[in-house]
């Protein structure tokens, strides 16, 4: 039997909790042939099939099912020695990684980074834009920024303003239709597949106006606010800086969610990571009247 590598270990991870050679790959950041070749390897050196495809997906054979508690305790090990060097850093230099949504780090993080390292040019960060907290269980990350009520127990973070949901459309759309009350005669702007029967928009100030057009991602909902398509509940720091879109009159905020900067416990005595942390959550607090909408959208 040929020795394994700790690359096997996390494709193997990678696939049975993917349940496919591309989602792994992606995942990854890998080729599909790189994967496919590996799983080849892997069970090659074990002498068995690790899974079987079907319809539905790689299926994890049972021999699979028999390894897989040893090969998340080599990953966690692997984590756990990766985490120890990093909080061992005496310098600020060397990496931080940094996971956030897409849009928040589009529109308002990339400036604070770019602040930053101009400060300490020694300091480079990797930036993933992503919404899963497994970024830090899997220490592919060193900073979350994540909306959550309630941050998971084994992180440590610090709460940042509560970032403010209104009612968005072009001043044409707007003067184009009547509102009263909770009724009018506008349409919300559709979300796409994860919402298929829009029971999101019970929650609007407008529960029974029609859902038309399927647009999943906030950006693309703002320029089609923009372009008359229909009405989109943005957050007011990205949304109150676009030309022609406002806030519909007479209507609040929509919904307000908290937002943590997390990171590992860990990772806390790391002096790059520390003080990234700190610059970061100062900088976005002194947004707060933007990012509360605690001001007239322009």
């Amino acid at each position: 039997m040929s020795e394994l590598d700790w690359n096997d270990i996390r494709i193997f991870l990678a696939l049975f909790r993917g349940r496919s050679v591309r989602k792994a790959a992606e995942d990854l950041e890998m080729s599909h042939s790189t994967v496919s070749r590996h799983l080849t390897d892997l069970e090659t050196s074990l002498g068995a099939i690790l899974f079987t495809r079907s319809r539905d997906g790689l299926l994890p054979t049972g021999m699979a099912e028999q390894i897989l508690e040893k090969a998340q305790a080599v990953e966690n090990n692997v984590i756990e020695l990766k985490r120890t060097a990093i909080s061992l850093d005496t310098v600020l230099s060397g990496l931080v990684r940094i996971t956030c949504p897409p849009l928040l780090s589009q529109i308002m993080i990339m400036p604070i980074i770019a602040k930053f390292t101009d400060l300490y040019p020694g300091v480079e960060v990797a930036i993933h834009s992503s919404y899963s907290i497994e970024d830090l269980m899997r220490g592919t990350a060193d900073i979350a920024l994540r909306s959550q009520f309630d941050p998971n127990d084994n992180f440590v973070g610090r709460r940042l303003p509560d970032f403010t949901d209104y009612a968005y459309a072009s001043p044409d759309y707007i003067r184009n239709h009547w509102f009263e009350g909770n009724l009018t005669d506008a349409n919300w702007l559709g979300r796409g597949a994860p919402d298929a029967q829009n029971q999101w928009t019970k929650q609007t100030p407008f529960p029974d106006a029609e859902v038309r057009h399927e647009i999943p991602d906030m950006m693309d909902q703002a320029q089609a606010a923009s372009a008359g398509l229909g009405m989109a509940i943005l957050p007011c720091y990205y949304a109150d800086q676009l030309p022609n879109l406002i806030r519909i009159p007479g209507v609040g905020p929509v919904s307000k969610r908290p937002i943590w900067a997390l990171t590992h416990p860990d990772l806390r005595t790391s002096v790059r990571i520390s003080t990234f942390l700190r610059f970061l959550v100062t900088e976005i607090k002194k947004q707060e009247t933007k990012i509360s909408g605690q001001v007239d959208a322009a």
